[in-house]
């Protein structure tokens, strides 16, 4: 049968074994169920003997105060409370006396029962087992969960306190411990009177001997009733919730790999956006440029016949450009040579259009000196001049300089002069 999505489903300890109740909304007691549907919600109940109880009275109704005065009660009891994610410590007031608030807060560990942690199911919320069952008036109640003997005391209708007493017979000892801790809260004012001792049966109980009621009235000095172990209902533990912090390191994990996922479907997503839009802008390039390549394909005869043209006014331009000319540029250089120190051996113009000056100076600070001359000349600003350190013969320096068009063409037709006078002096 379909689990009715809208019933609860309860995983608590028995009596020996870890059961499933469901409650209908129609219902009105949870009743045993068959393990629900995978993923079903559900609640679970954490069993005593994993939980801390500890009642205390506090001097004030102020939150921050009763925290405080838990905190310091928690030390001296020794109780852990785990850091980390999670929710291992909750309280509430159940009581007060004038100014006084009596509380109860209740602590669990960071990890489940191992027998209870292998039902996998989607958990709502963790409730501490007990606090599931109503309490009954000045009664103490004794049951068993998992084996294990579980003692209640109430006040006024709600829980005070409740404990864990391990696996043992049901015998006079047991009765003895009992009997301790009424004692004990008694003393401090937290328990109402009893004058019952109400043990709850269920499936799977240890089998109480027949003297344990006489046993009852001789060391407890109450009444002794077996009565059924009400079915477990969360709203009678509301105010408490807890997460033990493997659950919540394993929630933080499921989130964190969703928020992954969904980053990496997000950027995923992005890439693939931009990729389209990349795509189409490359399509619509290419045929843009496809219609430029016609239109240049379309103009080619004319390009081609301006190129020509260009080509043949480049050749002719050393013969056009009277700054060119290779007599002009003869005399320009000429007339920086000094009357004496200074003589020209060699004149030419390259078919490249670089001017080589080659020459003798009586020194070599004269030729250097030539060589700034060069450089600053404004009639020679055209060329970029290159002139290597001058080389000493005998009592002369020869020197060598090269000017370059600065704006030269390639395949340039040159012209060329040479002016080879081993007697010339300027």
């Amino acid at each position: 049968m379909k689990d009715n999505p809208t019933a609860t489903c309860l995983w608590t300890p028995g009596a020996s074994e870890w059961e499933w109740w469901r409650k209908r909304p129609g219902d009105p007691v949870a009743v045993p169920s068959d393990r629900p549907a995978a993923g079903t919600p559900a609640v679970f109940g954490l069993p005593a003997h994993q939980c801390s109880s500890v009642p205390v009275w506090v001097n004030s109704a102020d939150p921050e105060v009763i925290e405080q005065v838990l905190q310091v009660e928690l030390e001296r009891l020794g109780v852990p409370v785990p850091d980390g994610a999670g929710c291992h410590l909750a309280w509430r007031v159940v009581g007060s006396v004038e100014a006084r608030r009596l509380v109860r807060a209740i602590a669990i560990p960071r990890t489940l029962d191992p027998r209870g942690a292998k039902e996998k199911a989607d958990w709502e919320t963790f409730l501490p087992s007990p606090l599931m069952h109503p309490p009954r008036p000045r009664a103490i109640v004794l049951w068993q969960e998992l084996g294990r003997w579980v003692v209640g005391f109430s006040r006024e209708g709600q829980w005070v306190h409740f404990q864990s007493l391990g696996r043992r017979e049901p015998d006079a000892s047991l009765l003895q411990d009992l009997r301790c801790l009424y004692l004990e809260l008694d003393g401090r004012r937290m328990v109402d009177l009893v004058d019952t001792l109400v043990l709850w049966k269920s499936a799977g109980n240890q089998p109480i001997p027949p003297e344990f009621g006489d046993q009852v009235a001789e060391v407890l000095n109450l009444d002794f009733r077996v009565v059924e172990k009400p079915a477990p209902e969360a709203k009678l533990a509301e105010g408490f919730s807890f997460e033990p912090g493997e659950i919540a390191d394993a929630r933080l994990r499921r989130d964190r790999s969703r928020k992954a996922v969904r980053t990496a479907v997000l950027v995923a997503a992005f890439y693939g956006i931009l990729i389209s839009v990349g795509i189409v802008d490359l399509f619509r390039r290419q045929s843009a440029n496809q219609v430029l390549r016609e239109q240049v394909e379309a103009k080619q005869p004319e390009t081609q016949v301006i190129s020509e043209a260009r080509a043949r006014w480049e050749a002719l331009e050393p013969a056009l450009d009277v700054n060119r000319y290779p007599v002009e540029l003869f005399y320009r250089v000429a007339k920086l040579f000094p009357e004496k120190g200074l003589r020209m051996t060699k004149f030419e113009l390259t078919p490249g259009g670089q001017i080589v000056v080659r020459g003798e100076a009586s020194s070599v600070p004269v030729a250097i000196r030539f060589k700034a001359d060069l450089e600053a000349s404004p009639d020679l600003q055209d060329y970029a001049w290159e002139i290597p350190p001058p080389e000493i013969n005998d009592d002369t320096a020869e020197f060598v300089a090269f000017g370059n068009y600065r704006y030269s063409v390639p395949n340039e037709e040159g012209m060329a002069v040479a002016s080879e006078k081993d007697g010339w002096m300027k």
